[in-house]
């Protein structure tokens, strides 16, 4: 569903005009009581284990329940390869309507604008665009929403956050996905939910990202796949600890296991410590479409937030002991404790392990507020390191200029120590205006 940049203006301009009042009103007014309360229960989570990927690519729920207006540019230089750039305007405005019977029903419609007619297409970064390098039109989110006492459901065009499905915001569009699920939290501090994931839109869906796409399509499979069904449960009834367990069947690749515990602990009044352990392993099954599957991942990490100079550092630590290498199966940035801007532990494609270090710091305590810059460093190494051998180097500079706008800026640079890949650097820059 393509159109024009001056089709995606219109459109915004006709929905904010159509919807304009309910927009402006206070996200409270707009949802019933329960749905506020669904959303506050969704989003808050006493224990999160943060990496750099997952700091950087954090999708915010309530900024995609109105709309939003998106401004990006990325510069990507390699050795050896062509030098590309780019620079977008995005949008979205959702829809929903108040709750009958249980029943809601929500819409986003999202636009990616290419602003320069000077970008050509031989040194035009694809990441922001749909696979012809142009502007485009998505109904991203469409979705019936049920809830009856502590069941929920959801069937639809969607955002999802699970291990292994994510939004992974880290373009100007993140990741869509077709999908349905069931939550229910009849037993106190225990959340269970089961779903099925069809087909994926966004950045990362490997084929188109204006088009939602078969998920066996992203993954690599010659033919239509039957999709993923995944079960999850999470505990949070032991204070300070929080405790998942996931299970994801794809239909004739793999069954894969993923469980996490994160736990806080307050030093004194200033410093705290957050804990995180992980295990991912997969398992090859059905006609195993994509050949044999057998990772055995193991995660640590570990958080100290310094309250009264502003100070985080963070650290992380992964090994793979399975014969294929950590899952490369994730449909975004995927779980990995050590992930980082761009250097993966399923990148190595064998057995390995990764390591990072990186530290924060809030200029709050200069009386800058919101400004935020971090550095980090992470070292990605196969047990056989003429296979695959790489370092990066990461820096980010995050600022809210108040509630409603905010940026971004992130530096990569990846430095390979294997022969046959080439070393580079990118930079990108996203600033938001939420209403």
């Amino acid at each position: 569903m393509k159109k024009s940049g001056i089709g995606f203006i219109l459109l915004v301009m006709m929905i904010t005009n159509i919807y304009g009042e309910r927009l402006s009103e206070p996200l409270e007014s707009i949802i019933t009581e329960s749905e506020v309360s669904t959303v506050q229960e969704e989003i808050q989570q006493p224990v999160t284990v943060q990496s750099v990927r997952s700091f950087l690519s954090g999708y915010d729920p309530s900024e995609h329940t109105k709309g939003q207006l998106r401004a990006g540019y990325i510069n990507f230089s390699g050795d050896g390869s062509p030098h590309t750039n780019a620079y977008a305007l995005a949008g979205h405005v959702h829809m929903y309507t108040q709750r009958w019977n249980g029943l809601m029903v929500g819409a986003e419609a999202y636009g990616v604008l290419n602003l320069g007619n000077n970008q050509e297409h031989f040194n035009l970064n694809s990441d922001f665009f749909d696979v012809e390098g142009k502007s485009f039109i998505l109904l991203s989110q469409a979705y019936l929403d049920g809830k009856w006492g502590n069941t929920e459901i959801r069937l639809g065009r969607q955002s999802l956050d699970t291990p292994h499905a994510d939004s992974d915001d880290l373009r100007m569009i993140p990741n869509y996905f077709e999908a349905y699920w069931i939550t229910n939290r009849d037993v106190d501090d225990l959340t269970l939910s089961a779903g099925f994931i069809n087909r994926m839109a966004g950045w990362e869906n490997a084929v188109d990202s204006s088009e939602f796409v078969n998920v066996g399509k992203t993954l690599g499979v010659d033919h239509r796949m039957d999709g993923i069904y995944y079960a999850s449960a999470s505990y949070e009834g032991i204070k300070d600890l929080s405790l998942s367990l996931w299970y994801y069947n794809y239909n004739d690749i793999a069954n894969v296991i993923y469980a996490e515990a994160g736990y806080e602990h307050a030093l004194s009044k200033n410093i705290s410590l957050v804990l995180g352990l992980q295990y991912d392993g997969s398992q090859e099954t059905g006609d195993a479409l994509l050949g044999k599957q057998d990772a055995q991942t193991y995660g640590i990490s570990l958080e100290a937030n310094f309250a009264d100079i502003g100070v985080t550092v963070l650290c992380a630590y992964n090994q793979d002991n399975g014969d294929t290498g950590a899952m490369g199966l994730s449909l975004g940035g995927g779980p990995f404790f050590t992930s980082m801007e761009d250097q993966t532990l399923d990148a190595l494609g064998t057995s390995g392990s990764a390591w990072m270090i990186g530290a924060g710091y809030d200029f709050g305590k200069l009386g800058v507020d919101d400004l935020i810059f971090g550095i980090a460093y992470g070292s990605f190494n196969a047990d056989d390191s003429s296979l695959y051998k790489s370092r990066e180097i990461d820096a980010i500079l995050e600022y809210n200029f108040n509630d409603k706008i905010t940026a971004i800026a992130a530096y990569a640079s990846v430095d390979f120590k294997v022969n046959g890949r080439e070393n580079y650097d990118q930079f990108r820059v996203i600033a938001n205006y939420s209403f």
